[in-house]
């Protein structure tokens, strides 16, 4: 309980952090983004569907993940699967919304000797799911990857 909550209070502080003092006008790389994180989505999902083609994926449903007794190890793959899905979605929507905000409807505020806006807070959040939609890639591609030659040594 006490990790989560410092996981939820770090990713505050870093969206804070990418919202005011790291701030800087970048909305020309977000289509950049927004192409890798189409691509991520979509290997999550090609990946996802050849998983469960996999007859592997069936000895993965008869084994127990180890930290909880309750989902088999093709359950918690799965999982990975899906909120790294929801998290490069998230990121496309933002940023959708994002270029959706015109200039002069922008209020600032000051806050700790710096001004923040509805939009420096979306494009901080936008920064941390990309930072974030990085990580969870490579952890799928690396994860895949095992699971490619684990399926590959049963047949």
């Amino acid at each position: 309980m006490a990790k989560n909550i410092s996981k939820y209070i770090f990713s505050i502080g870093v969206i804070f952090l990418l919202s005011t003092y790291l701030h800087f006008d970048n909305s020309v790389t977000f289509g950049h983004i927004l192409t890798f994180l189409s691509v991520t989505t979509g290997f999550t999902i090609t990946a996802l569907s050849i998983i469960a083609t996999s007859n592997f994926s069936k000895d993965l449903y008869k084994k127990e993940a180890p930290d909880d007794n309750s989902k088999s190890l093709l359950h918690q793959l799965v999982g990975k699967f899906e909120k790294s899905t929801l998290t490069f979605a998230s990121a496309i929507f933002l940023i959708l919304i994002y270029s959706l905000i015109e200039p002069a409807q922008i209020k600032e505020w000051s806050l700790l000797n710096t001004s923040i806006s509805f939009k420096t807070l979306l494009s901080g959040l936008i920064w941390f799911l990309t930072f974030w939609s990085i990580w969870l890639f490579l952890d799928l591609l690396k994860m895949f990857s095992k699971f490619v030659i684990q399926s590959a040594k049963r047949q």
